[in-house]
């Protein structure tokens, strides 16, 4: 009789230890899976921070902006010079990388860079960059005290006409980061006896 209670025991003892052996490997399936996600998520979420602490610091800085006046027939300006450097704190700045939507009283163009690879494949028209005090040889803004120069042809717009007395326009330089600068240009009203004028 003692016997059989001791058997009876066993068997209990070792379907309990089943369960648990099965409670422990579904907990552990599901951690590992929790821990896969957790991992996952982290990782996504510095690189969207990342991108968005990017798309703000690493921003351009506009120093000044001067157009071309040309004369001949009603006077224009014919290009747009927005002189720039990178905001403090900034990461490099490749200004070849660099959009520009121009919107004005003469048309509308998205333009790209003559040195960027894209350049042919763009119909709107480009932009040229000059380097006005730079450390490289390249477009790229790698210092706070570098000076570079935007030259933006006004009738590279749909319309192709110059941008006359009392027009304006609106520039939105947006940089490989995202972030954008927006560049108001405001044609002095009378350009007569000019070769150039600040906008």
């Amino acid at each position: 009789m003692k016997e059989k209670l001791t058997n009876e025991r066993g068997q209990v003892g070792i379907g309990t230890l089943i369960v648990f052996i099965a409670l422990v490997l579904v907990a552990a399936i599901a951690a590992g899976v929790l821990i896969n996600t957790a991992g996952f998520l982290q990782t996504q979420a510095e690189s969207t921070g990342q991108e968005s602490t990017d798309q703000v610091s690493n921003n351009l800085e506009i120093v000044g902006a001067s157009g071309t006046v040309d004369t001949s027939g009603n006077a224009g300006i014919t290009d747009a010079k927005i002189q720039l450097t990178r905001t403090p704190g900034s990461d490099n700045v490749d200004l070849d990388e660099v959009s520009i939507e121009y919107i004005g009283d003469n048309g509308f163009a998205n333009l790209i860079s003559a040195d960027s690879d894209q350049a042919t494949e763009n119909s709107d028209g480009t932009f040229a960059v000059t380097a006005i005090k730079a450390d490289t040889d390249d477009n790229v803004i790698t210092a706070d005290s570098d000076r570079y120069q935007i030259t933006v042809t006004t009738t590279d717009a749909d319309t192709g006409d110059k941008l006359l007395s009392g027009e304006s326009a609106t520039l939105t330089l947006t940089t490989q980061d995202g972030a954008g600068r927006e560049v108001a240009l405001e044609v002095p009203s009378t350009l007569q006896d000019k070769n150039t004028v600040e906008l």
